[in-house]
Parts: C-alpha cells; sequence; structure tokens
C-alpha cells in the first residue's frame, strides 16, 4: 500500500493507495500556513498521517506526493512552492524520508500529477504524447513526451500561467510600481491592472474575479457555477467574457498543437467539469482551423480525473521514479 499526498496552501488531501492506484482511505488535513510555521511543522504534518498508518499496517511501500512549485524530482528539492512559500529550496523527499522511517519518497508538481494521472489511467492513456492545461487559481498541467513529464532547464516547462498574451509595447508603461508582480494576482485590484498574462484573464479563479469586477461584486459571490447560471438567464456581459476566454483557450491550444504536435490536448480543472466549458473552447477551434490545414489534426477532450488526479498522477510518478512500470 502507498500514502499518497495533494498539498495544496489550503489543505493537504491524503489516500492509502494501492499500486494500480484504488483509493481504500482517505482524508485531509490543514496545511500548516500560520505565521511562525514552516518547514517542520510542514514535515510534522506528513509524518504524524504516516505514523497513523504505519500503527496500523506497519508498513508502507512508498510516499508520494504532488505539491505546488517547481519540482526537482530527481534530486526531490522544491523551488518556490506557489502558497506554501517557505518550502523554496527545501530537499524535501529527503526530509519526509528521513522522518519516516527512510520510506522511499517522490515528489511532482501539482499540475504535473494531473498530467500523469491522465496518462496513466485517463483520456491519454493510449498516446504517448500529450499536453494537459489545467484551470485553477492558475493554468497548470503538463507537458507529456513518451509518456513522462517534460520539466525543462529550470523546471517551468508546462507552467502555462506566465504565458504573457495580448501585451502591446506601449502597456509596459501601464504596469504598477513593483517586482514580481505575478505574487498579487488573487488581488482583484492586481488582476484588473496585470491582464497581460494568461493566467491573470483566463484561469479559473481569475476569470471570476473579473466577472465580480465587472459586476460590482465580492469576488466570494461569483463561482463558476454562478458563471453558468448567469450566462443562462442571458447576462450579456458575463456571456462576452466566457466567450473571450473560449476563444482565448482555443487560439492556444492550437499554437501548442503546432510547437509540440501532441497527440491529444486535454483540458482539465474543476470548471471542465462544465459541459459547455469544453464544447465552447472547441467551437472556436473548430472556426479557427479554416486558417490553415495545418490544425487538421489537432484533437481535443477533457480530462478524465477531476478531484481524486493529483493523487493518481502522484503515485504515477512514484511508480516512474522507482522504475516500477512496465511501460
Amino acid at each position: 500500500m502507498y500514502l499518497v499526498f495533494d498539498v495544496g496552501a489550503t489543505t493537504i488531501k491524503y489516500a492509502l493507495m494501492t499500486g494500480e492506484g484504488d483509493i481504500t482511505e482517505k482524508g485531509k488535513v490543514t496545511t500548516p500556513v500560520a505565521k511562525g510555521q514552516g518547514v517542520d511543522d510542514f514535515v510534522s504534518a506528513i509524518g504524524n498521517i504516516y505514523d497513523s498508518y504505519k500503527s496500523k499496517l506497519g508498513i508502507l511501500e512508498g510516499i508520494a506526493m504532488g505539491l505546488p512549485g517547481q519540482i526537482d524530482v530527481k534530486r526531490g528539492i522544491v523551488y518556490n512552492g506557489g502558497g506554501i512559500q517557505y518550502l523554496h529550496e527545501v530537499h524535501l523527499q529527503e526530509l519526509i524520508q528521513n522522518r519516516c522511517d527512510n520510506t522511499p519518497v517522490s515528489i511532482e508538481n501539482d499540475g504535473k500529477c494531473a498530467a500523469l494521472a491522465e496518462i496513466w489511467k485517463g483520456n491519454a492513456k493510449d498516446v504517448k504524447d500529450a499536453c494537459v492545461l489545467v484551470f485553477g487559481t492558475g493554468i497548470g498541467g503538463g507537458i507529456i513526451r513518451g509518456r513522462k513529464v517534460i520539466h525543462g532547464k529550470h523546471l517551468l516547462a508546462g507552467e502555462m500561467s506566465f504565458i504573457i498574451d495580448e501585451m502591446e509595447r506601449s502597456d509596459l508603461d501601464k504596469l504598477p510600481p513593483g517586482e514580481n508582480l505575478m505574487e498579487t494576482i488573487r488581488i482583484p485590484s492586481m488582476v484588473q491592472a496585470l491582464p497581460y498574462t494568461w493566467t491573470t484573464k483566463h484561469s479559473a479563479v481569475n476569470m471570476c474575479m473579473r466577472i465580480a469586477v465587472a459586476k460590482g461584486l465580492p469576488k466570494e459571490e461569483v463561482t463558476g457555477e454562478k458563471v453558468y447560471q448567469w450566462v443562462r438567464e442571458g447576462d450579456e456581459l458575463v456571456t462576452n467574457m466566457l466567450e473571450d476566454t473560449y476563444f482565448s483557450i482555443a487560439k492556444m491550444c492550437l499554437s501548442l498543437f503546432v510547437i509540440l504536435d501532441p497527440e491529444i490536448i486535454l483540458i482539465g480543472g474543476g470548471i471542465s467539469a462544465e459541459p459547455d466549458f469544453i464544447k465552447g473552447i472547441k467551437k472556436y477551434v473548430t472556426q479557427l482551423k479554416r486558417l490553415s490545414n495545418v490544425y487538421s489534426n489537432i484533437k481535443l477532450d477533457t480530462c478524465k480525473f477531476l478531484n481524486d488526479s493529483n493523487l493518481l498522477g502522484a503515485l504515477y510518478n512514484f511508480k516512474q521514479k522507482y522504475n516500477l512500470l512496465d511501460d
């Protein structure tokens, strides 16, 4: 049995899983990100969950983890860390392994875990090359080549959030003062002030935030479900903003297709559970394909897995890392 973690800035989800990816038990705890908490608290939280299963099972075959940040999978090091900034440059694999009786450990970026889940048992299980886009707080995912994630020299391959989109040279003068401006994208005023990266305009969370600002509502009142309710009620403002998102994603999919030439592009994240989301994207892909025959073989679909994708992909990453796969 394997102990698998899906770590977020708010919650650490965990599951006891078989080697085939079946979940036999799962739960969650609060991520230790309160003021004064740090690496030791994080490792302790993981260790306490490990201890509870060790007392019941006696031994675990491995610990697999998906978490935010740029991850050096081979060396087990986290860079940046998303909403868990104290994990930056932490040798997390080694720390957890030492805490958990030298049980083998693997770590991988959460978006890339979602991509690996699709390659293992999802809608990319029959292909070798794929591109997966996950729309949530940001726009993550992974580029799969030969059924393995491409990480790149700086571990940034597949970090779609940071693609610069629809920016003119004159817009440079409109940027607010300061450095590392992307760290402020959860603030409504900054989302409006930085409409130049793909995530500030079209991640699920920021799309809802932009709609909230446009309608003069608190950001907490605008969810994906609410957006689609407004569209079905004929709200012209929301409909146009959602259509802009579809169009942007369609353009990006065609660009990724000619850059990477994947066998399939998959769209994931919670919002992808809404059938009209993929329908809207495909509508514009179909229209844009008229530009050239080079786009004719593009294949687009939704991800098979939603809530448990990071768990499943983290386990697949473990099996790849420790050579436990036949493919």
